[in-house]
């Protein structure tokens, strides 16, 4: 006997979102309270995380990435807009310390580095995005091609862009 279709949909849509990661849901917690539930932005910030996921396990960051998003996930709080992962600062360090170690003389790093200087820079919540070969190609364009990081010009941010397009996928 087959199976009804609607019944295999209903099964697949009951079951779905129970097999959510750890970061999948606290990037669907952030998005709900800072984001207004964002779709796009939730998609996004998935994407990102599953990229961090990758380089930790490359790294040998794993252990540190699954700790942290394992924390956020069960001590997720919303304070009007802003998402908050009480109890959870010292696995992010941690994954931090490993994430820093395994990129040291990337361009990444020598962005955020420059960035922390700046003062008008918001920090994000959470880890810091993955250092793909793509991003770590666009962070040396923007750094070679401003003088500021704190504060590019229009002509700098267009040279920026036409560097970043030779980047890797």
């Amino acid at each position: 006997m087959r199976a009804r279709p609607w019944l295999v949909l209903v099964a697949a849509a009951l079951i779905g979102p129970a097999c959510s990661s750890h970061s999948d849901q606290v990037c669907q917690d952030i998005g709900d309270c800072s984001q207004r539930g964002d779709n796009g932005w939730i998609d996004t910030c998935q994407a990102n995380a599953d990229a961090l996921g990758a380089e930790a396990a490359g790294a040998g960051c794993q252990a540190a990435f699954d700790q942290y998003y394992a924390c956020a996930d069960a001590n997720y709080a919303c304070q009007g807009a802003t998402a908050t992962f009480p109890g959870c600062d010292d696995k992010l360090a941690a994954l931090d310390a490993c994430i820093a170690a395994a990129t040291a003389g990337t361009s990444c790093v020598a962005l955020q580095a420059a960035e922390a200087a700046c003062t008008t820079v918001p920090a994000s919540p959470g880890p810091p995005a993955a250092c793909t070969t793509t991003r770590d190609c666009q962070a040396r364009c923007y750094l070679d091609r401003v003088a500021s990081a704190c504060a590019p010009r229009i002509d700098e941010l267009q040279e920026v862009v036409a560097c970043g397009e030779a980047c890797p996928p």
